[in-house]
């Protein structure tokens, strides 16, 4: 039986999980952030005691409805988050499905049927809007050359376009771009 009192509670820990959301300037680490709230499960205490049992259940219900609005607000932040590559989305895509499917489980262990169906319809939308976004970018490639070179020229020889030469910079993280790696990855033609 759900009360004024639930309701309340989960909409304060909803509004939690949107906040720290919300508080991340990038959805990448917003991402970060709510799967380590969704993946959390709250230490309890053996007791014999009943009112022991009673606080096991407790503090396992609270950690359930904390990691149910992390997922909520781990998919409002993966709609808002913009995949640097194909296999940016597919890592992404993975790390989320993992944590969506770890409760999915628990619901359905639960006999949560609601629960379960409203997550998995979650789950489904998050990953066909994912790849979606994914599938219009570019995949990685190792990018190997015989010595360090300069990431203007590499740029150009790569993508005809030196402009892009940032792009290289940022995936590489040389010690200076005149001093490019001899082995990277960047984005494909």
């Amino acid at each position: 039986m759900t009360t004024a009192t639930d309701n309340g509670y989960c909409a304060s820990v909803q509004a939690m999980t949107e906040a720290l959301r919300a508080a991340c300037a990038d959805p990448a680490d917003a991402i970060r952030l709510l799967l380590s709230l969704a993946n959390w499960t709250p230490s309890t205490q053996l007791s014999t005691a009943p009112v022991g049992a009673a606080i096991a259940t407790l503090v396992s219900a609270m950690g359930q409805t904390l990691r149910r609005c992390a997922l909520v607000s781990l998919a409002n932040a993966c709609s808002e988050y913009q995949p640097s590559s194909y296999n940016d989305a597919l890592t992404v895509r993975a790390q989320v499905v993992q944590a969506f499917d770890i409760e999915i489980l628990a619901a359905a262990d639960a006999y949560q049927d609601a629960t379960y169906q409203a997550l998995r319809a979650l789950r489904t939308a998050v990953i066909i809007d994912i790849t979606t976004r994914g599938a219009q970018l570019a995949a990685l490639v190792t990018v190997t050359t015989p010595a360090p070179d300069s990431a203007l020229p590499m740029a150009y020889r790569l993508y005809g376009d030196a402009t892009r030469a940032d792009d290289l910079i940022g995936r590489a993280d040389p010690v200076h771009p005149a001093f490019m790696p001899t082995s990277f990855e960047a984005l494909q033609l």
